[in-house]
């Protein structure tokens, strides 16, 4: 009789622990964000990619296309002709990682000058530019300065940034494995440089995307932190670094550089079903000193690009995306688990009844 009650005792604490010890509800598993800026940036190499250099004092890859102007015969340089010339290609250099939505308008821009030499010619650049976005080898978006007639000039120490817009997106979506590739040309009447991978000298491309994806957000005493996913494989270490991702609050953006030592922690985050297919989280934790803050008001600001650039933040409030509950550490083990207290009391109670029974 004593082992029978035994047993029951045990099964009945298993029971009402499988009962209190469901994880959060699989609404707390799903993924948020519709359609959000997103700038691809021409990368050394011919490379292209939503990542940006962090670190601001990277010098930026300079390149000088072929010349694009000749010199009528005889005429001692006072006639110059231009014709077509590819500045060059950039090509992603991995697909995407998962299915997006794509939509317009798409925005070109490119960081250029004259070059020392074309600006003590005689000569006006007159620069025009030809621009196309290739998504999987397709013609997906074109821009043309002959469109509009519009010629260029840099004549400075600096680069200018020449822009070019299209709401004309042949595509709406972009599967698994898409690659995305740049082809520029432009024909001038002097010598030119262009200026690309540098948080600064961003050349590249703007579209909206559905490419990144926002999980929970959580907060554990000081600690806050969020899951993420993105599409684009861009080393999250880099936005980091640069501050294109930070914490705000009460208005006040938290400097990365200024967090106590290991943070913000960049970390391997919780996997998400998406569209079929496990998708690893990107987990990232910020520490704030003030122990009387109130982080449930956060405000994350994300994005992948340089503050003030082509491309603007996501604002994401932590309320939004915030785990009920989750003021309990993660690492406290079974303690930490919701309902623990309450169906410790729960099993005594019964395991106290059968004992005052036996009696």
């Amino acid at each position: 009789m004593k082992k029978n009650n035994i047993t029951a005792i045990v099964a009945t604490i298993l029971l009402i622990s499988m009962i209190f010890f469901v994880p959060n509800s699989t609404a707390n598993k799903e993924l948020t964000g519709g359609m959000a800026p997103v700038h691809l940036n021409m990368k050394e190499a011919s490379g292209i990619s939503a990542e940006t250099w962090g670190d601001i004092s990277r010098e930026a890859v300079k390149d000088n296309p072929p010349r694009s102007w000749t010199s009528t015969p005889g005429t001692a340089d006072q006639l110059r002709t231009r014709e077509w010339k590819d500045v060059g290609t950039w090509t992603s250099a991995s697909g995407i990682e998962f299915d997006i939505g794509l939509s317009g308008p798409v925005k070109f821009n490119l960081w250029w000058r004259e070059s020392d030499q074309g600006q003590n010619d005689d000569y006006d650049a007159q620069v025009q530019y030809r621009i196309r976005l290739n998504i999987d080898g397709v013609d997906s978006a074109y821009y043309t300065d002959e469109d509009s007639g519009m010629q260029h000039e840099c004549a400075e120490s600096k680069p200018c940034q020449w822009t070019g817009d299209t709401n004309d997106l042949n595509v709406s979506s972009a599967a698994k494995g898409t690659i995305f590739e740049i082809e520029i040309e432009y024909w001038a009447y002097s010598d030119i440089e262009v200026y690309y991978d540098n948080s600064s000298l961003d050349s590249g491309v703007m579209f909206d995307s559905t490419g990144i994806k926002f999980g929970n957000s959580q907060i554990n005493g000081q600690e806050i932190n969020f899951n993420f996913v993105q599409t684009w494989n861009a080393d999250i270490e880099e936005a980091i670094t640069g501050n294109f991702l930070t914490l705000t609050l009460a208005g006040v953006d938290l400097i990365n550089s200024e967090q106590r030592k290991g943070y913000p922690k960049i970390e391997e985050g919780i996997t998400y079903d998406f569209n079929g297919s496990d998708i690893k989280s990107t987990k990232i934790t910020w520490y704030v000193d003030d122990e009387y803050a109130k982080l449930d008001q956060a405000v994350i600001s994300f994005s992948l690009a340089r503050v003030g650039s082509v491309t603007p933040q996501i604002q994401i409030n932590v309320a939004d995306i915030l785990i009920e509950g989750s003021a309990a550490a993660e690492d406290e083990g079974i303690l930490g688990l919701p309902g623990f207290e309450f169906a410790v009391v729960i099993s005594a109670l019964i395991s106290t009844s059968y004992i005052r029974r036996k009696v």
